[in-house]
């Protein structure tokens, strides 16, 4: 097994790294004449401005996991105190971004004492085969942890590989990019049982491929050509700035100096922005050549910025930041490419969670929750509204349709999870203490005055 996931990992590896690359601000370097100094090399660095990681986290900050819960409760599951004790609150956002960034990542689910453990598993480290593109679970998943020494002191590489029944970690000869021979791997601890029966490694999907075979693709990999004309463009930009912008001057009717020792003419006068040319020769004429134009320049940016906003599916001013006197209705439309795709990553990931929080169930023994396939996942709502306006609508929802206003708390913009359950706690104890007032005081109550309330009393 190990010889062909290492094939398979070697053969992923230059797509993974490619876009790890673009995520770090690395690209194939602009064109350059084959003569050039250190001054054009710095504004080639410098005309790099990577859009993205970006385009990666306007997606992601709207995907943020409130719950686990039935349709028909608004309290979650005993598993959410899993994902509590696993702090998946925080390590969920690694899990979106690598989904996002690179078209697949990964969750792995181990038992543990006292909760199972899981762990986020980006596509950058590991390598997951499934025997049909359409399966739940993985045939095999391999994962590259670091370097380490052979038993020979050679260079090595560990690795874990894990299966429907132990996690094993073997040592491999050199980067691991290959394994000439077989014999050469080394047990570098006892493979350790999980006893969960199928191979606990869960994948999100940034999209479902369309044909089999086919390799998820990300959010980044699309646009890396796009950024690589941005600065090509940029680079352009600054090169006009640096040296076409400022208005180069000219003289005429002048005697060029020489130098006394070599007799090589002396250039007269220095240009430069706080610098005047002054001369006492009569004949002298001044005169200077136009600037450049960058306004072609700014225009094609903007240009290639909006293409990879529309392919992204982002609203232009989150890249461009040219948010100006849009009314309500004009920025709900703006949004609505996103608002649409964060629905469906939403779809896609929720599924992929829900089968983690089950599998960790059964990891823990809770075998009626891991068998429980109504539970939903409860996103948080990030989208922009009114608060004043939202709750009237919900304050008419409830008057005018009957639903209850607990069944409405949820959908006021910015309430979490805690909240509602805070609030519930507040009604409940509001209840109680109006009951024993009641019973105290002989006070009216539905079904009239209470007489043991009145016997109390007097």
């Amino acid at each position: 097994m190990l010889p062909g996931a290492l094939a398979i990992r070697s053969a992923e590896s230059a797509r993974v790294q490619r876009i790890a690359s673009a995520l770090r601000g690395e690209f194939r370097e602009s064109y350059m004449p084959k003569t050039y100094d250190r001054e054009y090399k710095v504004m080639r660095e410098r005309a790099i401005a990577n859009w993205l990681p970006l385009v990666v986290d306007v997606t992601a900050e709207n995907l943020f996991v409130e719950g686990f819960r039935r349709p028909d409760s608004g309290d979650d599951l005993s598993v959410w105190d899993i994902w509590q004790a696993n702090r998946l609150q925080m390590h969920q956002t690694v899990v979106h971004r690598s989904a996002l960034a690179y078209g697949v990542s990964y969750v792995t689910v181990r038992p543990g004492d006292p909760f199972p453990v899981i762990q986020s598993a980006p596509s950058t480290s590991w390598t997951v085969h499934y025997a049909e593109p359409g399966d739940e679970w993985p045939v095999w998943a391999l994962r590259r942890m670091r370097s380490v020494p052979m038993s020979d002191d050679s260079d090595g590489t560990l690795f874990e590989l894990w299966d429907a029944d132990t996690v094993t970690f073997v040592r491999v000869p050199g980067d691991g990019s290959s394994l000439d021979d077989p014999s050469a791997v080394e047990i570098h601890e006892q493979p350790v049982p999980h006893g969960l029966g199928v191979c606990p490694v869960v994948r999100f999907v940034n999209r479902l491929p369309m044909d089999d075979g086919a390799v998820p693709v990300g959010e980044v990999e699309p646009l890396i050509p796009i950024q690589e004309r941005l600065n090509e463009t940029t680079l352009g930009l600054l090169m006009a700035q640096n040296y076409s912008a400022f208005r180069q001057r000219w003289a005429t009717g002048l005697a060029i100096p020489r130098d006394p020792t070599t007799g090589q003419a002396v250039e007269p006068f220095s240009a430069a922005v706080n610098r005047l040319w002054m001369t006492d020769s009569p004949t002298a004429q001044f005169g200077e050549f136009g600037q450049t134009d960058l306004s072609g320049f700014l225009n094609s940016i903007e240009a290639g910025v909006r293409g990879m906003a529309a392919i992204a599916q982002v609203p232009v001013h989150t890249l461009l930041g040219s948010l100006v006197n849009l009314s309500a209705e004009a920025l709900t439309a703006a949004q609505d490419g996103l608002r649409h795709k964060v629905d469906e990553r939403r779809t896609l990931f929720g599924e992929s969670w829900a089968q983690v929080l089950r599998l960790a169930a059964a990891a823990a023994g809770d075998l009626a929750t891991a068998e429980d396939t109504s539970a939903r996942i409860v996103w948080r709502d990030t989208e922009s509204r009114s608060l004043p306006a939202t709750v009237d609508g919900l304050g008419k929802a409830a008057q005018m349709l009957g639903i209850p206003p607990e069944g409405l708390w949820s959908r006021i913009p910015g309430v979490t999870a805690a909240d509602i359950a805070y609030w519930r706690t507040l009604k409940d104890n509001a209840a109680v203490a109006g009951a024993m007032a009641q019973f105290f005081t002989g006070s009216p109550g539905v079904d009239g005055p209470v007489p043991a309330a009145q016997g109390l009393a007097a």
